[in-house]
């Protein structure tokens, strides 16, 4: 099955959607890691204000999002596989293995059970990156496999969800398609699949679910218009 990209911007056009809605990317991608804060806070964080009520390291992760995505942003040329360890390094900050391979076991909670991904092979992991990547699909399917990719093989110690989806959005930013973001109020149904996806490594449900209610363009479909 073909996902065909759905939204073609040029560059300006695209980092216009992006800024627009960077508020809620930050938001939404600090729910992989259960962030107890709202959106007025985030985007009070995001806006260099002072917020009261939030703990400093909930501060420092809505940053340190706010900084990859201010990265992938940035960012010229062709996207390399070096350029999701620097986004790992973002996403982290200053955290212990920030940006590195893990060389380690790591195991993921699932319901019931535990997805305990092998210890990669930093070589051949860059070299999966670059594939996906570069794989000749449309940019919409490349950055929802390097999304799941990331998400299911955990290659750095911590992070990898948020790792993931800045990555992907790296892609979709390049491209001109337009945005991958998980609605907050989806973000349940998301992480069902994803369990599956880990247990199983069929992904044909999940790319499904990811194109029909994750892909984002105009205002008309902005992130926080999405239902």
């Amino acid at each position: 099955m073909v996902f065909p990209d759905k939204y073609f911007y040029d560059r300006e056009s695209e980092i216009e959607l992006v800024e627009r809605n960077l508020v809620q990317m930050v938001f939404t991608t600090g729910k992989f890691e259960d962030l107890p804060i709202t959106m007025p806070q985030t985007e009070s964080i995001v806006n260099n204000l002072e917020v009261s009520g939030v703990r400093p390291e909930d501060i420092d992760t809505v940053i340190s999002l706010k900084r990859a995505y201010e990265f992938v942003i940035k960012r010229q040329g062709v996207f390399v596989a070096k350029d999701v360890l620097a986004i790992n390094n973002a996403v982290r900050s200053s955290h212990l293995g920030a940006g590195q391979i893990r060389t380690e076991g790591v195991q993921v909670p699932l319901t019931n059970d535990l997805w305990v991904p092998p210890i990669p092979n930093e070589h051949d992991a860059l070299n999966d990156i670059e594939k996906i990547s570069q794989q000749g699909q449309s940019a919409t399917e490349n950055a929802i496999d390097l999304n799941l990719y990331l998400s299911r093989w955990q290659l750095f110690a911590n992070g990898n969800k948020r790792t993931a989806i800045v990555s992907a959005n790296a892609l979709m930013i390049d491209a001109g398609a337009g945005i991958l973001a998980i609605p907050e109020n989806k973000m349940h149904w998301y992480g069902s699949l994803l369990q599956k996806y880990y247990r199983s490594g069929r992904d044909i449900d999940i790319k499904q679910w990811l194109y029909d209610n994750a892909v984002y363009g105009t205002s008309a479909h902005s992130i926080s218009r999405r239902k």
